[in-house]
């Protein structure tokens, strides 16, 4: 394609110079204490270990090997494009998770993260989970600011290599666009209560419709759940998003239901610590073992009273027996079906 041909390599020209990437490999041993009541490693703490393998390479290749301003710059996770939960960790599994930087603009990195998970009697990998992370390089400038910064090109193996990447690129800056436009709408009208309402009453609507199934929950923003800056780890907010889902789904089905990919996950705001966080989840379709659900997270300021809509995501989740064993999923209804079964 010409076109992303020309700006790809315009990005390059950009500089002088250009930057390998560096893989970044994070060993962890799986102990029974890591595990919850269904005897695997909860979500939260498999995304917490691929956001900070990711973290690390962004780091490591804006700054290099100078290492100079290492403590004052970082990367603000802007959005995740793919997260695949394709099978779980275990007790004595040791883990490796692998990152590496695919693809570099001029402010922001796209991070490849793979888990893999060893079995140290057999000698033997299997890959349990899959992500492609968007980072924004930002760095801690005078009077605690923090400020956009550009990042020296990366360095491709091949032309098809850097275009391939600029395309995936000029995708998920679309997508964001699209969602920062909602983002504009949410927070300059009543719109934002209309669509994402945390206090509906179920018991007004019939059962298996969106409303029915709405769930929500809210996490207050503590230091501990914060950077040295005073904001809120992506980790956090996704970890509530996932719970929430699965929450929604359950209930739409009546029995257990999993995570099985992120879609997509789009970050908008900051969240300040003593932040009250708050995400809701609708069941936006269904097919015949698996749903789809949107969710929302929106964060209260407790010193001004603000509610900011600080992201979006979707989520594909699976229904399952008490044996791992695919279920059916009721179909979704709308009012028309409503209106049909009233007649």
């Amino acid at each position: 394609n010409n076109r992303y041909l020309k700006t790809a390599t315009s990005l390059r020209c950009q500089s002088d110079y250009t930057r390998f990437a560096a893989p970044v490999s994070l060993k962890r041993f799986i102990e029974p204490r890591y595990v919850d009541v269904t005897g695997y490693v909860p979500n939260g703490e498999v995304i917490k270990m691929m956001e900070q393998a990711g973290q690390i390479a962004t780091r490591r290749y804006w700054i290099g090997n100078n290492g100079i301003n290492y403590g004052t710059k970082f990367g603000i996770l802007a959005g995740i494009d793919k997260f695949d939960f394709r099978q779980p960790l275990q007790p004595e599994d040791y883990v490796h998770v692998k990152a590496m930087v695919n693809f570099v603009s001029q402010h922001s990195l796209e991070v490849k993260i793979n888990v893999y998970a060893e079995d140290l009697s057999v000698h033997e990998q299997r890959l349990t989970n899959s992500a492609t992370i968007w980072y924004v390089a930002a760095e801690v400038v005078e009077d605690s600011r923090v400020r956009i910064m550009q990042l020296p090109p990366l360095h491709y193996e091949s032309l098809e290599d850097e275009n391939e990447g600029y395309e995936r690129y000029q995708l998920q800056k679309d997508k964001r666009m699209t969602d920062y436009q909602l983002y504009l709408d949410y927070n300059t009208g009543r719109r934002l209560n209309e669509d994402w309402n945390p206090n509906i009453d179920h018991k007004d609507f019939p059962k298996h419709t969106v409303q029915s199934s709405q769930m929500s929950l809210d996490r207050f923003i503590q230091s501990s759940d914060c950077s040295s800056l005073g904001f809120s780890d992506a980790t956090a907010v996704i970890e509530l998003m996932d719970t929430t889902a699965v929450m929604a789904a359950s209930k739409h089905c009546d029995n257990p239901c999993k995570t099985l990919s992120i879609d997509s996950i789009t970050f908008h705001h900051p969240i300040r610590v003593d932040s009250l966080l708050t995400t809701v989840a609708k069941i936006s379709s269904t097919s015949e073992h698996t749903l789809h659900v949107k969710i929302a997270a929106i964060a209260e300021e407790f010193n001004t009273g603000q509610r900011q809509f600080v992201a979006n995501a979707s989520f594909n989740l699976i229904s399952m027996d008490k044996n791992g064993n695919p279920l059916p999923v009721p179909p979704l209804l709308t009012f028309a079906d409503l209106e049909q079964i009233r007649l």
